[in-house]
């Protein structure tokens, strides 16, 4: 579905990404794992144009009958070029970024009404389908400061599935909450992969990634040191960095 290739990024003198390959079947869910500062959070970025690349081409079938694959220069997309590429991505962020004046019910209308141009009544019926699809039916009209922390990543969660992305895009989604609210999230998350969501999903939580990712790839420094299935890289790694990594972090 997804193909990024020799993807750059730095800020400053400081060479945060040094040349990412990846890719992303339609249904995959990869998890990424590596130290802070490794450029995981950054790859996210520029994947999802929150960050323009120093350089890289990007590649997206899409999911219509047609298939039709999509390229871009990841430095010098167009506006609109951007704006296509984000309509099939849906994006969690670490610290939820709701807005505290709207309640969670407004907060999962407002992409559709403002970004897509929705009427509110269709808005409002997709947005408490998806507030449902996280558990939070009943909390529609509570605002984030009535929320916990676990309630308020969920209902972030189905602002983005409001939209309807191809691919689900995860930047350390439980970093901020305590181990029963991660619990939450992350049994959330589960259920969108047993429903076939396509997701890359950065985290530090190591069961979640050898139970429920396809794919596991471990990044450092800005590069790719290893990826494969959960068993070979958390029971049999072959890179030396990556047993260093996992005897501190498992």
């Amino acid at each position: 579905m997804l193909s990024v290739k020799d993807l750059h990024k730095s800020f400053g003198d400081d060479e945060i990404l040094r040349g990412i390959d990846i890719e992303i079947d339609k249904g995959e869910v990869i998890a990424v794992i590596g130290p802070s500062g490794s450029g995981k959070t950054t790859m996210l970025r520029c994947i999802s144009y929150l960050e323009k690349a120093d350089s890289g081409r990007m590649e997206f079938k899409c999911c219509d009958d047609k298939a039709q694959v999509e390229e871009y220069d990841m430095h010098h997309a167009t506006p609109a070029e951007i704006r296509r590429i984000r309509q099939h991505m849906g994006f969690v962020f670490q610290g939820f970024n709701l807005f505290q004046n709207k309640t969670a019910l407004g907060n999962v209308m407002e992409g559709l009404v403002t970004a897509r141009r929705m009427e509110k009544n269709k808005a409002e019926e997709i947005s408490r389908k998806m507030l449902g699809k996280v558990g939070l039916a009943e909390r529609a009209d509570y605002y984030p400061g009535e929320l916990s922390g676990g309630q308020q990543q969920r209902v972030a969660i189905a602002r983005a599935l409001a939209l309807g992305p191809d691919i689900m895009l995860f930047d350390e989604p439980t970093s901020a909450l305590d181990p029963e609210l991660t619990r939450e999230v992350l049994d959330t998350i589960r259920e969108l992969a047993s429903e076939g969501t396509t997701m890359l999903v950065v985290t530090h939580e190591m069961s979640f990634a050898r139970e429920v990712a396809g794919r596991v790839i471990f990044m450092e420094d800005g590069v790719i040191v290893e990826q494969g299935a959960p068993a070979q890289v958390f029971d049999s790694p072959s890179q030396e960095r990556t047993r260093e990594f996992l005897k501190r972090s498992t």
